[in-house]
């Protein structure tokens, strides 16, 4: 049985790899520089001298007679440098490390963010061709803070809201559902787009009980009641406390119909609005995009459409998301009704990522 020496165990990629390596039932030797234990026991720890001291080599060979070692996660870029170097000096095959070195990683990882960045720059292009798309670095941005967070959201659809962003008019961002945050993260920094400073505003119950769609099957509703959402929401805030400038960006824990009244004016929200060391913000009352994302029920996508789509006026954007969704219909029937609704008055309409984009007339 292969043994795994992880070294330096102290920092947060190594102890990360050994509780992994660990779950998995793998044996596996820990070791660092500290001058006490770091991991407190979880495996077994030995103190290594730093690898450039005279000390080290024969500390280090003692450590792989003593516990058998076989391969070796090297979790920090100077020292997976110098064991490659040791290792082949030394003629210590097979031994070998089984990871890249963490800078490696990190110029690999922005590579296919760039990458990704030039499909976005196609999208866009496609998508708005009378309107320059962002500049790569940008793009860059937004897909490397977005995707650090957890979300059902993708490159498609989120380079689609960054187009509607390009060609909207001026008017308030409003979501419908946010879960972590991935989507408000890009309607956030996409925010200033298409020549107008924009705000959003967020209203999500955050609720396990309330985001079990009762279209589904009684199993998958209990997915949903077992998930947890409630800790999605300080997520979500802590997050946006972080990212978010002052002024642009409120976010409300309520339903939908709450939250419209709330938008509307015509109830307070201050009770249930996450963010509050920010000032409250006052609605505009237009929505340049309207991103709907929330209990996929039938009943609950069409109240969505019904509550919010009024006011989105012309040229505005309606994004209903998962209107090709496998699991359900709801929001490709509530999109279809706002198409039918519409009519002569939708300028254009497509779906990007399993989402369907309306444009007002």
């Amino acid at each position: 049985m292969s043994v795994t020496l992880v070294f330096p165990v102290s920092t947060p990629d190594g102890r990360a790899y050994l509780k992994q390596a660990l779950e998995r039932g793998e044996r596996v030797v820990g070791a660092s520089s500290d001058t006490s234990d770091p991991i407190e026991g979880a495996a077994p720890w030995t103190r290594l001298p730093l690898v450039h001291e005279p000390k080290f080599l024969p500390a280090f060979l003692d450590l792989l007679r003593t516990h058998g070692v076989t391969q070796i996660y090297a979790a920090a870029h100077m020292v997976h440098a110098a064991l490659s170097d040791l290792l082949r000096e030394h003629d210590l095959a097979p031994l070998r490390i089984i990871n890249r070195s963490a800078l490696e990683q990190e110029f690999a990882r922005w590579d296919d963010i760039f990458a990704r960045a030039e499909h976005w720059t196609r999208l866009i292009t496609a998508l708005t061709p009378d309107h320059t798309p962002p500049d790569p670095p940008f793009l860059a941005g937004v897909i490397r803070l977005a995707f650090d967070l957890f979300g059902e959201s993708y490159d498609d659809k989120l380079a689609a809201l960054i187009a509607c962003l390009l060609d909207a008019p001026d008017g308030d961002i409003v979501e419908i559902g946010a879960l972590f945050g991935r989507s408000a993260c890009v309607l956030l920094s996409g925010r200033a787009l298409g020549g107008t400073e924009r705000r959003l505003f967020v209203f999500d119950p955050w609720s396990s009980e309330a985001g079990a769609q009762q279209d589904l099957p009684k199993a998958m509703q209990d997915y949903t009641r077992s998930a947890g959402l409630e800790r999605v929401a300080h997520a979500f805030e802590a997050t946006f406390a972080a990212l978010a400038p002052q002024g642009t960006m409120a976010a409300y824990r309520t339903p939908s119909a709450t939250g419209n009244a709330i938008y509307r004016g015509s109830a307070d929200g201050e009770a249930v609005r996450l963010l509050k060391p920010f000032p409250g913000l006052k609605p505009s009352g237009r929505i340049a995009l309207l991103h709907i994302d929330g209990n996929h029920d039938a009943a609950c996508a069409a109240e969505d459409v019904l509550l919010w789509s009024p006011l989105v006026p012309q040229g505005g954007w309606v994004a209903i998301d998962d209107y090709c969704w496998r699991y359900g219909d709801g929001p490709k029937r509530a999109g279809d009704a706002l198409l039918d609704q519409w009519g002569d008055g939708v300028a254009r309409a497509f779906v990007a990522g399993d989402c369907l984009f309306i444009q007002r007339a």
